[in-house]
């Protein structure tokens, strides 16, 4: 009866964040970096994107549905190695729940980039790892270097791991995956040194919520004095660490290495269960502040993160919105097309994203914003866009000459 009501939570959870996210797809555009994806060189994303639009249609839910699809595997593959890192179904369905309610992991569902494929594939290693099969980890780890240079940090860390556990061929193999990786993909310790550690701090804490941040940070250092220490722990402790190192000589492209710590979920859920169980009722109260404090923070952020246009009713400035990058391309598209246009010189930054919706490079049509206090020209068609409470207005005009 209990694993049946288990089942039916975890199932829940998972619609729940299926039809979330989704929702969240519906209120994107694509971004500059996206589009140079998606019509770039060849690569892993390329291939993904493609065989996905290929199916579907070159449309905004068949170009983020393969990392949404990678993130519900991940989150069936986190419940497993949470059965063998926590001691009860209940704590297992916190660590999923904790984990669909990351930041940090919300974005890897959501956007165009490596984190969605690089957490699943990490994933899977652990749970190679965590239930003993070894073949089949050393060959996922063999295939980590093929997949991504970002995985450099699960080597570290593995490399770490086996001198602590006194394993040899974990310790080689590890260390033999991370040279290949250093030499074959390099890493950048150049230039004169110049602060972002809290530039740094401030992005871990984006991706886990600042109350999840700071346990994160009490996990990693109360582990460190305990005996028993997991391969996870290692793959945490080693990311942060050497980010944190690193980020006071320059700044690093984080999203290579937030998937290595949203994954520890499992251990983070351990740790506070540990400590809530073993003290009598009377002083668990300070415990169920944080969980309350924290899981209503965590929600909170997850319900704007997916209604995160909303947020341009109540900011004055839009680019100060924290997706205004991934909002105006389709909502311009779609206006353009209901005006009859299909053909249009716009910015570069913009001329990409229009592309993917359908809207060709023009050499005689462009488009020129307008202020709100302008009058438009008579001649030219003027496309209107709601942000909020903010209005963006251009118009269409032509010209004979080339631009």
């Amino acid at each position: 009866m209990i694993e049946r009501h288990a089942r039916t939570i975890i199932i829940l959870l998972l619609a729940l964040d299926s039809v979330a996210l989704f929702f969240g797809i519906s209120t994107l555009s694509i971004s500059q970096s996206e589009a140079e994806i998606y019509f770039g060189k060849e690569g892993l994303l390329y291939h993904l994107t493609h065989f996905s639009t290929l199916l579907f249609g070159q449309n905004d839910l068949a170009l983020r549905l393969p990392f949404v699809f990678f993130h519900l595997l991940s989150c069936l593959l986190l419940l497993l190695l949470a059965a063998k890192m926590t001691k009860t179904k209940s704590d297992r369905i916190l660590a999923l729940l904790l984990f669909i309610l990351l930041p940090g992991t919300i974005a890897s569902a959501l956007l165009v980039n490596e984190a969605g494929p690089v957490i699943f594939l990490t994933l899977c290693i652990f749970c190679a790892h965590e239930y003993g099969k070894k073949w089949l980890f050393y060959a996922l780890l063999i295939l980590a270097f093929f997949a991504d240079k970002s995985f450099i940090m699960l080597f570290l860390a593995f490399f770490l791991f086996g001198i602590y556990q006194k394993n040899p061929l974990l310790s080689l193999l590890s260390l033999l995956l991370f040279s290949l990786n250093l030499a074959h993909h390099g890493f950048d310790t150049g230039g004169r040194p110049s602060g972002h550690f809290l530039d740094t701090l401030g992005i871990f804490a984006a991706c886990f919520s600042p109350l999840i941040f700071l346990y994160f940070l009490y996990v990693i250092y109360r582990l460190a004095f305990q005996k028993d220490r997991p391969a996870l722990w290692f793959l945490m402790g080693t990311t942060f660490i050497f980010c944190s190192l690193l980020s006071l000589r320059q700044r690093l492209f984080l999203e290579d290495f937030l998937p290595f710590c949203v994954i520890g979920t499992p251990l983070l859920v351990r740790t506070l269960m540990q400590s809530y169980r073993v003290r009598l009722p009377k002083f668990r109260l300070k415990y169920r502040i944080f969980m309350e404090c924290a899981g209503i923070f965590l929600l909170v952020c997850y319900v704007v993160i997916m209604n995160n246009q909303l947020l341009y009713h109540f900011i004055d400035k839009p680019t100060t919105h924290f997706a205004h990058h991934y909002h105006l391309a389709k909502e311009l598209s779609q206006e353009l097309k209901k005006n009859g246009i299909s053909e249009l010189r716009v910015a570069k930054n913009l001329q990409k994203r229009l592309k993917f919706y359908g809207i060709k490079d023009s050499d005689v049509f462009y488009l020129s914003p307008i202020n709100s206090s302008d009058k438009p020209s008579a001649t030219g068609k003027v496309i209107r866009l709601k942000f909020g409470k903010h209005e963006k207005i251009y118009q269409v005009k032509s010209h004979e000459k080339s631009l």
